[in-house]
């Protein structure tokens, strides 16, 4: 293989022990071998620190952090990038997992035939709807992003560490929609494509943050209201389409929360989506 440039694997993870022993796996069993993996452990009481033992024992390229008081995937996700020395960065939730062996050499293969890509990512096996998801846009999908929903899911993508560095880091004031706002901001000065492969499995054990409606409300009005000024560059077709949207996603976060299902949001994001792509 030529391209033999490091890559920095960051997994975060809070009291999921089983669930991080087959994510370190998943990351090993990689045929792109010159990886760094840096696990940071948002102090959790479990096992999560015996469990790790025995893969730093046998691989020395693990990295293990312990934050004693729990500081949050945003803020854990940013003592990684600190910590990271790869040219490129990759993100995977402890609870999901990488199905496919080539994910990271096929991502590399993408950077190396364009120079104008900032993050790659892939298609991904989404376990709450049990669905495969594909990103479907690719280029320069800035205005994509700031208009719509994205299948740009944080632990399938691959990001050049040199346009991390101008970006800067994950914004620690989301709760949630973080990675919408750091695919954003990355997108406004590189282009995004991503290998068609379902490369990832995202699992959907309880008690995920992804889950909590508050934390979904506040991270879609601090994305609009972060990114005011470019929304109203778009003019007033796009702007009250986006106001329609957030009015609409509250809406339905507020049903969520009060019949207690939080799949009502992804089901219909399918459905429109299957729709769009049927009629094109």
């Amino acid at each position: 293989m030529k391209n033999n440039k490091k890559i920095s694997v960051i997994i975060p993870t809070h009291n999921r022990s089983w669930y991080l022993r087959r994510a370190i796996q998943s990351v090993i069993d990689q045929d792109y071998k010159n990886i760094e993996i840096i696990v940071i452990d948002d102090a959790s009481t479990d096992d999560t620190k015996e469990a790790i033992k025995p893969f730093i024992s046998s691989n020395n390229n693990i990295i293990y952090i312990r934050n004693e008081k729990r500081l949050g995937p945003n803020h854990s996700r940013n003592i990684g990038l600190k910590k990271a020395t790869g040219d490129y960065i990759a993100f995977l939730d402890d609870d999901d997992y990488y199905c496919d062996r080539g994910k990271l050499r096929k991502q590399i293969n993408l950077f190396e035939k364009n120079s104008k890509l900032g993050f790659v990512g892939s298609g991904y096996y989404d376990k709450s709807i049990n669905k495969n998801r594909i990103p479907r846009v690719r280029g320069k999908i800035d205005k994509t992003l700031l208009t719509t929903f994205s299948d740009i899911e944080t632990s399938t993508i691959l990001i050049k560490k040199e346009i991390i560095d101008k970006v800067g880091f994950l914004d620690e004031r989301f709760k949630s929609e973080q990675n919408h706002d750091f695919f954003y901001r990355i997108s406004k000065i590189a282009e995004f494509d991503y290998i068609p492969d379902i490369a990832v499995v995202k699992d959907n054990p309880p008690s995920q943050i992804s889950t909590n409606i508050k934390n979904k409300l506040q991270g879609y009005f601090l994305f609009h209201k972060k990114h005011f000024e470019d929304i109203r560059e778009l003019g007033a077709k796009f702007f009250i389409l986006i106001i329609m949207k957030l009015l609409i996603t509250s809406l339905i976060l507020v049903i969520e929360a009060i019949i207690g299902n939080s799949l009502i949001l992804p089901k219909l994001y399918e459905t429109i989506r299957n729709r769009k792509y049927h009629m094109q």
